[in-house]
Order: structure tokens, then sequence, then C-alpha cells
């Protein structure tokens, strides 16, 4: 749980929640805070659950409350626990009171310090835990009232309320984001105790108030509650040497040249010196904005950022075009949410032109001179015919093997057999397609194009920054945030419903970038942000976050057709794979009317099942059981290979530091030259997590290194036999989402995913 999402004494939170009457609120949960129906009726000013109807909705106000100790034994800054005791003071200094003429239940805004005034804790009740809603009562239930205690709550003697009595609450810390939430008055400052429940929503048949009002007497539905922050509002705003104060949301604020002027000189700095150690301070300083908000909370829009979004408003929009946007999120540093920010309109023309004269081209990569060689000599390889490299390697052979019979020097005989195996390992490596091909030929570099018409936009342009609002999101630690409607108990969702929690990145959770994704850049953060943002678009433009909720019709058949499984885990808890490429029966495949997207979309949601369901923590590694037993030369060309390189690269380009090991096993005797031809080319880090072996003693005692022998399927050696538990979830979780006969009536990875948010 973050630290910033942690409610302390003397923040200042919103309590949202649903009305018991009404079915639609127009809203989510999370956008409805209570607060009080303006109109000074019998009752007083009283408060009441949004909405109030369209007639009465200008007279609501939505509260914001002020998080105080009763008798102020907790200091400003401390955490606030579950359980104690707590006055909540409104934006006008008025809090909650239940004498609000005669003995009602009612509850309405007064001023502190006079008869009814409430001392209320928040109560964590587990998900799944219905409401309470009470019924009619006859007048012998009026004596209970008046000595019962707000659900079955009591007073400790250190002030505090006791939960632990009570099977349905839960202690710790209150947070920013948790739901569910009841709050119980624990003090009513009235000789009667009937006052002393969680508060409920009520109201009678002929009220006029859509939503209801809020009692403390039990009568009504319970309320659930989920706990936001403040809204707060932007105090000021600088930038360069303009100061604006203060700010309304959703006001255009022009840039001024200068800022944009710093954020090119910036740019032209970190360009020739190579490194951000070599710009000036106050260079820095003047390509940021800051943003200071009213809850002491600040957020920066740094001058990289920043350059970045206006290079996308170079060019003006055409006649039948809108005006280019960008909107983005800025993390607030020391507290919970984000401010949404909007740029609108046309970078200026000086700008873009001193941007585009002082960005430095990227010159072609060196290539060293053994590699220069390396590479044509492949090149030059690549155009020999097989038959004339057939008939010059059978020449070749019959004079050395001639000249092995004279050759008395061991390490020439050695080197001459060498030559003889190699050579055509060689020429099918450069020859053949396959997934290495990429290492037998040079790295292609294409330089930058600018086309950018800077003669198109205006001299001052019309470039805007607008900050839309401020968002709360939450963390993504915390489970169990949708709020439930009162009146009603969770129930199964039926097979329509969407069941898989929403998606979180880990950026927008925790403020920084995944550490697989930095040692996949061997610590370079500036890659490795780059590299995560191609990979959260990705995931949203291919949708991979829902992959486990949709139907998947082909899964059947591909498994049918396309031997692979997940089978329990290795020695240091890694989750292991088997796949058998040389079994694919592809003709089946086809004929079944499958297409290569198809299969990939099998390989994504089966890599989803185990990164999301399987293996839930974001830093561990996973085997993998390749066995290529029946493949063949021939295998590596066409759709196969295709289908293997994209699977490697999606698997390597947005799955970075998932690998422990990768055990090859079958291989045929030609499979080995290739790798020991291009092993060398390989970096030492994947090198190392290949292990080839051959033959059923050696594959067992190399598995049997890395996982466990009752882990191991028995056709390697091992004693596990039948279906895997990993499997079984995985057949279940497809009948499912493909409505199967035979399917369960809830989802079976529900509860798995409420422990976890999708995460990348």
């Amino acid at each position: 749980m973050g630290d910033a999402h942690v409610l302390r004494y003397g923040q200042k939170v919103r309590l949202a929640t649903r009305s018991a009457y009404v079915e639609d609120a127009g809203a989510p949960a999370s956008e409805l805070g209570i607060g009080f129906y303006e109109k000074n009726g019998r009752h007083g000013i009283l408060s009441c659950v949004p909405p109030l109807g369209s007639k009465l909705q200008q007279l609501f106000t939505e509260d914001e409350f002020l998080v105080l100790h009763p008798s102020d034994q907790r200091s400003v800054g401390e955490q606030v626990q579950y359980g104690e005791h707590l006055v909540l003071v409104n934006q006008h200094g008025m809090v909650w009171n239940n004498k609000t003429g005669g003995i009602t239940g009612y509850v309405g805004p007064r001023p502190r310090g006079v008869p009814g005034e409430m001392f209320v804790c928040f109560t964590k009740v587990p998900a799944g835990v219905g409401v309470a809603k009470s019924s009619k009562k006859d007048k012998t239930d009026k004596l209970d009232k008046l000595t019962s205690s707000a659900s079955t709550s009591v007073l400790s003697t250190s002030g505090s309320l006791s939960i632990s009595d009570n099977p349905e609450t839960e202690a710790g810390v209150v947070c920013f984001g948790d739901s569910n939430v009841a709050i119980t008055v624990v003090e009513s400052n009235r000789h009667s105790q009937m006052f002393n429940k969680r508060l409920s929503n009520f109201k009678k048949p002929t009220s006029h108030i859509a939503g209801g009002y809020i009692c403390c007497d039990g009568k009504g539905t319970e309320l659930r509650f989920t706990i936001l922050p403040a809204k707060p509002k932007i105090e000021q705003i600088s930038m360069l040497n303009k100061l604006i104060t203060p700010y309304n949301y959703g006001q255009k604020i022009a840039l001024p040249l200068g800022l944009l002027e710093s954020t090119a000189k910036r740019t032209n700095k970190a360009t020739n010196y190579g490194e951000k150690k070599a710009v000036e301070s106050s260079d820095i300083q003047q390509a940021e904005i800051f943003f200071q908000l009213t809850n002491g909370t600040e957020a920066v829009l740094p001058g990289a950022l920043l350059q970045q979004k206006m290079m996308a408003h170079a060019k003006p929009p055409g006649p039948t075009e809108d005006e280019t946007e960008s909107v983005f999120e800025l993390p607030l540093k020391n507290g919970p949410g984000v401010l949404v920010v909007r740029l609108t309109g046309v970078a200026p023309r000086k700008f873009l032109r001193k941007l585009a004269k002082n960005r430095k081209q990227p010159s072609a990569p060196k290539i060293k001179a053994g590699m220069a060689i390396f590479y044509r000599v492949s090149d030059l390889l690549r155009l020999v015919p097989v038959p004339i490299f057939a008939l010059f390697y059978a020449l070749l052979t019959h004079h050395l093997w001639g000249a092995l019979n004279t050759m008395e020097d061991s390490l020439r005989r050695e080197l001459v057999v060498l030559v003889l195996v190699m050579l055509p390992a060689f020429y099918v490596s450069v020859k053949v397609d396959h997934p290495f091909s990429a290492l037998f030929q040079p790295p292609v570099f294409e330089p930058e194009v600018d086309d950018t018409d800077y003669s198109s936009p205006t001299a001052s342009g019309t470039l805007k920054l607008i900050v839309a609002e401020y968002r709360f999101v939450p963390d993504a630690d915390n489970v169990n945030r949708s709020v439930i409607r009162p009146g009603s108990v969770q129930a199964p969702k039926s097979t329509n419903e969407s069941t898989i929690a929403h998606s979180v990145t880990t950026l927008e959770s925790t403020g920084s970038v995944p550490k697989r994704f930095i040692l996949a850049e061997k610590g370079d953060e500036a890659k490795a942000l780059e590299r995560y943002n191609e990979t959260t678009e990705w995931r949203r433009d291919e949708g991979v976050d829902s992959l486990l909720e949709e139907p998947s019709p082909h899964f059947k058949i591909i498994k049918e057709n396309y031997p692979h499984y997940y089978h329990k885990r290795g020695k240091n808890g890694e989750p292991v794979y088997y796949e058998k490429p040389g079994k694919i029966n592809l003709k089946a495949l086809k004929n079944a009317g499958l297409t290569l997207d198809d299969l990939m979309h099998n390989y994504l949601m089966i890599t989803e099942f185990l990164w999301q369901v399987i293996e839930q923590d974001d830093n561990r590694k996973g085997i993998s059981v390749l066995d290529v037993d029946g493949i063949g030369i021939s295998d590596f060309a066409g759709e196969a290979v295709e289908y293997v390189r994209k699977a490697a690269s999606v698997s390597g380009k947005h799955y970075p530091e998932r690998c422990a090991y990768i055990f090859v096993i079958n291989v045929p005797s030609w499979f080995s030259m290739i790798w020991n031809t291009v092993k060398g080319m390989v970096d030492d880090v994947t090198r190392e997590k290949v292990i080839i072996v051959r033959g059923k003693k050696k594959i067992f005692e190399a598995l049997s290194e890395r996982i466990p022998v009752e882990n191991i399927p028995v056709e390697y050696g091992g004693t596990s036999d039948g279906k895997s538990p990993e499997e079984d979830l995985l057949f279940n979780l497809m009948a499912y989402v493909n409505n199967d006969e035979d399917a369960s009536a809830s989802n079976p990875i529900e509860e798995i995913l409420k422990k976890k948010p999708i995460k990348h």
C-alpha cells in the first residue's frame, strides 16, 4: 500500500456511496459523495445521499470532511485506524448531529459542541458480507433500541472502538480507495443509545428527495462507503517567470515562447554532451511547469515530456480535421491521484525550427572489422546455389578426407574435421530462414526523416495548456474497490458480466517503471520507460487485458493439434511450460479454418494466464521446455517459422526478464551444429539460459537439476502423471468464457484476480 494512499488525521475525505432508492444514479459510485440538502425544513438542514432529483439537485452540496480525533488524542499526520473514534467536520465547520427535532434518527450538519454531536468510526466490512436492511418493528422492539449499541460494537477503555468481537469487520489502517466501509456511531452525546447504529439510508414514500436521507437509528438500509480524497483545487501554476493564481480547471493557458525556447535549448545541450547532467539547473527549471494544489500536494510537468508532447502539434489540422489534442496524466508527488492535462493547438514555428536545428541525427552504428568480414562472407555464401555448394563440399571432403591419412599432427586433424562439420552448418545457417537469421546480417540503419512543414504554423502558434481535472487513482494493492449497492448481497456474476479486475499499470500505481524493464535495458531508465510505454500502448491497442474474459472458440482444436501445456513448478517456484513444435499439425489447423492470427491469439491468452493467474509475482521468471522431436529443416520455412518469430518477438519485447531457463530437448544432430555456430554471437545472459540436450537420460538429468522429480512429467523421466492443476484451471476458465455446457456458474479465476488486479 503506497504511503500517499494512507488516510491521516488532518486530511479531508469524501464519502461515496449508492442510494438504496435509485437504481441508476447516472454516475459511478466513486463520483457520488454524500452531502446535505440546503432547504431548512421541519428537521432543519439534513444530510442526504445523492442524487436528489432533477428539481432539487441544485439544493444539494457535497461534503468534504476534515478527519479529527474528538479529544485530540491523535496528532495531525498520524494514521487513521479502523475502529478509532473520529469527528468529521465539513467545509463549513459543521459536524454530524442526530438531534434534528424530536426522536427521528435523521442526521444533519450542526455546530460542534452541542447535544447530539456524533462521534463515529470507520468499520471495514469484508467483501461478500451483505448489508443490513431493517423491517417494520412493533412497539415492543423500541425497548431493545434503547439498550442496544451500534452493530454489536463495544467501547474499549482506551476510547477506541473494539471490533475484535465482531467477525464481520476488519482491522488495520484506513486508506483512500477503501470500499465496503460502514460508518458506526460510537457516541451520540444523548441519554439514549438508540442512535448508536451504523449510518443507513432511509426515506418515506412521500419524500421528494430521490436518494433519501442519512439516519443513525438503524432504519432503512445500511450504507457502505468508498473513502476518497477531497478534490483539491489548483492554488497556483508557475512556469518561467509567469505565475497563475488562482487557476480554475478547464482554463486555457498560453505557454510563454521563452518556456518553449528553453525546452529546445535543453534538448540541444543534452544532445551535444550526451547526458542529462550536462544541462544547467537553471535551464531545467525554466523548462518545467509546476502545479501547487490546495491540499499541499504538487505536480511537475518536465521539460522533456512537454517537448515530446509538443512535437505532436507541429502541423496545423486540415480543413476537415479537428484541432490536435494531447491528453496525459501527471502524478502528484506527495499525495494520491493525478492531474489530467491537455495540450491543444499548434506549436510556434520559431520553436519548431530551433528544435529541428538542434536535433542531432544519430549516426549509423560502427561495425568492427572482424564482424564486417563475417557479414561479407555470409552475404557471398548466401548467393551460392545449393547444387553448387553440394558439389564444392563433396570435392572438398574428398580432398581433405584423403589428406587426413597422411596427417600426423592431431591438432591439424581436428581442425580439418571441424571444417568439414562446421562448413555445412554455417551454410545452412545463412541460407535457411530461421529465428536466428538476423545474426548473419549487418544491422539496418534508417536515419529519421523530418517531413514537418515548419512554414505552416503561425509565427506565434496557438498552443494552449489545460488542466482538465484532478483524478483519484486507487492503489493497485488495495483489493475490492467496488462499492456494494445497499440492499443487495454480492452474488456471482453471470456469464455475460466481466469479472476481471480493471487493468492498472505499474507506472500508474507506483509511479515507477517495473524493475523487469530496467533490467532488460541494462539499467538505462530512459530506455526502460520508452519500452514500457510501448508495451502499455500495445496492450491497450491489442486488448490484452481482456483476453482472459473473452471467448476463445479455437482453444480445444489448437490444444488437440499443438501440444503445449503448463505443468507444476521448478525448484525455485518457477512455473514450467512444455511445448512440442515438432508435433504441430498445421494441416488440421488450416482445415479447421484457423489462421496465424488465431494461433497468436491463443499464445497471448495462455501467456496472460501464466502471468496473471498461475504466477502473480511481477519479478518471477518461468522455465520453458521445448521438445523439438520430429522437427526438420523444412519446418524452418513458411508459416511455422513465422509463428515462432511473432511469438518470440512479442515475448521478448513485451514480457522482458520473464525467462529463467529454456530447455531445448530431443534435438536432431543438425540443430546442435547450428546452435554451436550462432551461440558465440548471442549475449552471455541469453546463452546461459539456453540448455540443449538429447537422449532420455541426459534430458532427465538436465530437467531434474531445475525441476523436482515429482513435478517432471512421466514422459521425461519424472513421476508426475496426468493433467496438472494449472491445466485443469485453464480448461475450466475456457469452458466458462466459451459458455460450454459443463462450465461452472462462476468465473474460476475471479477470486485469484481480486488479489492482484492486472498489472504489467
